[in-house]
């Protein structure tokens, strides 16, 4: 007769048996039900050992019979399946299905041509050291009380399930081998976790799933170093312990979207050549992507790594990392992160993005754009060294930070862009722009909520490009011998009183197409002083000191480019600015005691030829000072001849000063201006002579200083002509 024992799936909770089953195997002579089926106490006392039992379960397991392959709710002591065969021709499954086996499962080396099917068991461990299982195995809802480990492993053929599995030891799936489907879908493992080296490689479905853990709870550590998968997801996964997925591969996209990493995880050197996600993913421990690569798929519409609304409450790198299309949107960093070196081979969003420690993207390379809009970057910034070459798309800025707020240092020195968006970005500190090329355009309004910020643009280039101050919280600008070419500087406010060249330092700097036409108003009331800088009241430390020689040169390189747009009154001015503080320079010279007495000597000479030039014809720009001078200078030698008593006597006789209003004095005085101007203009009738000696030396310094003068004159209008 056959066994008694029926199985019924309504008393059950979850089970995949579909209707009443009853055991087809045969009763013991001592029981009603078959010796699978007896309690643990009954068998004993039929005198049924653990081996005779796993004995008479292998010749079932060999035999053809379909039914005979099944054992539903058997309490099986322990299984010692080790080195065994099972195949047989029908190829029905090995059906253990709600079983409890306290003493666990042992197939090491086995072979299991059918499915082994372990569903909703209780089940002390499984034991399946290079097992091949040839048509998939099935463990959904299995609970394993002891050790699960499956070293070396194949499983081929159908899938394999361990949907709600419970893990209440270590589970070691090391160097397995899944050729099909795997699911761990709301597993948990309770101890340690490993798949080292395992290879999920599941079905060519491009649109699902090869392998999912999505929902399961990691409460210990787990390893998945040099794994390698095709499709998988990993939603709403908990990693409790650490997390090692140190080198491992992907082919295909890859969901970690939803999860948390309580502990460290850990994806150096991961290889993502599918889509990955991580987004609204949590790590509350410090996370590491150092070396990973994201290579993304096909799609077009589809991010190739999304971090997007992720949360990291450590210390993360992303070090020497390579990236496709990139969203980071509403991440946040709660501490320092660290992308230097890494590569964006297409676009990259940061937008709305918070970083409360330090955010370090020294020498990254986007070649694709880069949008930071809305970003908060509470702590020290690091940019320097940057590449920002942008994408095709021609309608955006390669590197956009509008609204972003900078609450600590920012270095971008060293950064290469093409061009890049500050507008409405607010600092707390300083920005660090030294040697920074912006070869295309650079779009900045910037607004201070600190004490004199600075925008440290020493040896920077900006081609083109608008830099705006705002109604409030203006910004300094350090221009030490940058390269300023197009840029236009205005003001939010038109009418603010304060002005915009008052805020930019110009030492040194090489202007290139900069319009000195817009700000000829400013200059025009300043004496055309460009030099002249509001330094505000905080320390700060130019590269550059405004020595007479530094600030000739300033002026200069002004003129020159000035003159090669053909703005004559500005070019003219700054001719004028730079002579004067060439003086400056030579009587510095002339008064350093550290110098020869030669240098010093001709130091002082060109001093005062220059200054000289510059009261006489203002450097050969002020034709109006030339001709009042020679006009003039006459008149100063008619009043000596006249006045100055018998040293300076001439023909035309001498008066007192009291005698000014006489008709003989005022003759006198005519007669004296006349020999005077014609001795200056070498006419010299000759019937008027210098009688005194001081009138003769007069007289022939009125004619050295009529060529003098008059060289002058032509020379002013030469200069004139030149710029």
């Amino acid at each position: 007769m056959t066994c008694r024992y029926e199985f019924d799936p309504e008393a059950h909770e979850v089970t995949s048996v579909d209707r009443r089953w009853s055991c087809p195997h045969e009763q013991h002579p001592t029981s009603d039900y078959c010796p699978f089926h007896m309690a643990p106490d009954e068998r004993a006392a039929a005198g049924i050992s653990t081996a005779k039992l796993t004995e008479s379960l292998i010749g079932k397991l060999k035999s053809d019979a379909e039914s005979t392959r099944a054992f539903i709710g058997a309490h099986l002591p322990r299984l010692d399946l080790e080195y065994i065969d099972i195949e047989s021709d029908d190829q029905h499954p090995v059906d253990l299905r709600h079983t409890t086996i306290p003493g666990g499962i042992s197939v090491l080396h086995g072979r299991f041509e059918e499915q082994l099917d372990l569903r909703h068991s209780t089940v002390g461990g499984l034991v399946a050291d290079n097992c091949t299982f040839e048509n998939g195995v099935l463990c959904a809802g299995t609970r394993f009380t002891d050790a699960v480990g499956w070293l070396e492993a194949t499983v081929t053929g159908d899938d394999t399930d361990f949907t709600g599995a419970v893990f209440t030891r270590e589970a070691i799936f090391d160097e397995v081998e899944f050729a099909n489907d795997v699911r761990f879908t709301n597993a948990a493992f309770n101890a340690e976790a490993s798949f080292e080296a395992t290879q999920f490689y599941g079905r060519s479905n491009e649109t699902g799933d090869n392998t999912t853990f999505s929902g399961a709870a990691f409460n210990g550590d787990v390893s998945f170093l040099y794994a390698d998968f095709e499709y998988v997801e990993f939603r709403d996964v908990s990693f409790d312990g650490d997390a090692n997925f140190e080198k491992s591969t992907a082919s295909g996209t890859v969901a970690f979207t939803g999860s948390t990493f309580a502990g460290a995880a850990d994806f150096d050197e991961v290889t993502f050549a599918g889509d990955v996600l991580f987004d609204d993913t949590h790590f509350d421990q410090k996370a590491s992507f150092r070396g990973v690569e994201c290579r993304g798929g096909t799609a077009l519409l589809v991010d190739d790594a999304s971090f997007a609304g992720a949360t990291f409450s450590d210390h993360v790198t992303f070090e020497r990392g390579r990236f496709g299309y990139s969203n980071f949107t509403d991440a946040e960093f709660a501490d320092d992160v660290v992308f230097k070196r890494s590569e964006f081979a297409d676009d990259v969003l940061f937008e709305d993005v918070r970083f409360d420690g330090e955010a370090d993207f020294d020498e990254v390379l986007f070649d694709g754009d880069a949008m930071f809009t809305n970003a908060v970057f509470a702590g020290t910034t690091t940019f320097r060294g940057a590449i920002f070459n942008g994408g095709t798309n021609h309608l955006e800025d390669d590197a956009v930070f509008r609204n972003a707020t900078f609450g600590g240092a920012v270095d971008f020195s060293d950064v290469t862009c093409t061009s890049a968006e500050f507008t409405e970005v607010a600092f707390k500190q300083s920005a660090d722009f030294t040697d920074a090329m912006f070869s295309d355009s650079l779009r900045l309004k910037a607004m201070s909520f600190g004490d004199d910020t600075y925008f440290n643009f020493t040896e920077a280039t900006i081609s083109e490009g608008r830099i705006i101050q705002p109604e409030d919280g203006w910004v300094r600008f350090d221009l030490t011998r940058s390269t300023v070419g197009d840029v236009e500087l205005s003001a939010e406010n038109p009418t603010d009183e304060r002005e915009l060249l008052d805020y930019a330092r110009f030492c040194d700097t090489t202007f290139e197409e900069f319009s000195f036409s817009d700000h000829t108003d400013y200059l025009d009331r300043n004496d055309w002083n460009l030099h002249s800088f509001d330094d505000g009241t905080c320390p700060y430390e130019f590269a550059v000191e405004m020595t007479p020689d530094v600030v000739e040169k300033t002026y200069l390189r002004a003129k020159n480019s000035a003159s090669a747009q053909s703005n004559v009154k500005a070019a003219g001015e700054f001719r004028v600015k730079r002579q004067q503080h060439a003086r400056r320079k030579f009587f510095e010279i002339a008064a350093d005691s550290d110098e020869t007495l030669l240098t010093r000597g001709q130091n002082a000479f060109r001093g005062i030829e220059n200054l000289f030039l510059g009261i006489s014809c203002g450097y050969g720009l002020r034709l109006y000072r030339i001709t009042t001078v020679f006009a003039l200078f006459p008149l100063f030698a008619g009043l000596l001849f006249a006045l100055g008593g018998s040293p300076f006597e001439t023909g035309a006789g001498q008066i007192a000063a009291s005698e000014l209003a006489t008709s003989g004095g005022l003759r006198t005085l005519g007669l004296n201006l006349y020999f005077s101007y014609i001795t200056f203009l070498t006419v010299g009738y000759g019937n008027i002579g210098p009688i005194g000696p001081g009138a003769r030396f007069v007289s022939a310094f009125l004619v050295y200083m009529n060529v003098i003068l008059a060289g002058l004159f032509l020379y002013a209008l030469i200069k004139r002509s030149e710029i």
